[in-house]
């Protein structure tokens, strides 16, 4: 499966910041490559699912200082469940996942994530300690891009590898690409500008 595949889920469910990080992952780890099950969207779909479960366990096990601002984001990115609160959301994905119901493609687990948030799902969950979160400002190099829109207020994430090149909504952009798309890309009049950066190496 190629990377930028990881980033076409995200085109219909709102998990930016997970397919982003993932995105990184899967193109820079064989051994993580090689142990995902790709066999179908659906066993795909839960994969991701069971990562973000898996996440707002740890964070609601041990950095409860994130949940008002991620419960905040959600409430004004009008995420179908995790508006009403992360336990709601927890319980409900725990039963899809146990009852292996399909997702297809559906926005219902949409789940956004604070910069703080991010930062830490890579710092604990992908085991990229050095990651490191650049507030108000794009230093450049790799890492993932928190995008947003005119009233500088957080709408999506996308990854950027070495070379430049950003992967969103399963496409891939060269860095002039990326500049004018007017779909994909910061042509986009809902992404408006990059407003921090969280470093991958």
């Amino acid at each position: 499966m190629p990377a930028e595949s990881i980033s076409k889920y995200n085109s219909t469910w709102g998990i930016c910041g997970f397919t982003s990080a993932l995105t990184h992952l899967y193109a820079s780890d064989v051994r993580l490559r090689n142990r995902i099950d790709t066999t179908t969207p659906h066993a795909i779909r839960l994969g991701l699912l069971i990562e973000v479960l898996t996440f707002l366990k740890y964070v609601c096990a041990f950095r409860t200082d994130l949940l008002p601002d991620l419960e905040a984001l959600n409430r004004r990115l009008e995420s179908p469940v995790m508006r009403h609160g992360i336990a709601s959301f927890m319980i409900f994905a725990d039963r899809f996942i146990r009852q292996q119901r399909s997702i297809g493609d559906s926005n219902r687990f949409q789940c956004a994530l604070t910069p703080e948030a991010l930062t830490l799902y890579l710092q604990v969950i992908c085991a990229i300690k050095t990651a490191t979160l650049t507030a108000d400002a794009d230093p450049g190099g790799q890492g993932v891009l928190g995008i947003m829109n005119s009233k500088n207020e957080l709408v999506h994430w996308v990854y950027r590898d070495v070379a430049g090149k950003v992967y969103n909504w399963g496409k891939v952009m060269s860095p002039s690409e990326w500049l004018i798309d007017a779909e994909d890309g910061l042509g986009n009049p809902g992404l408006h500008h990059v407003g921090c950066h969280v470093s991958v190496v």
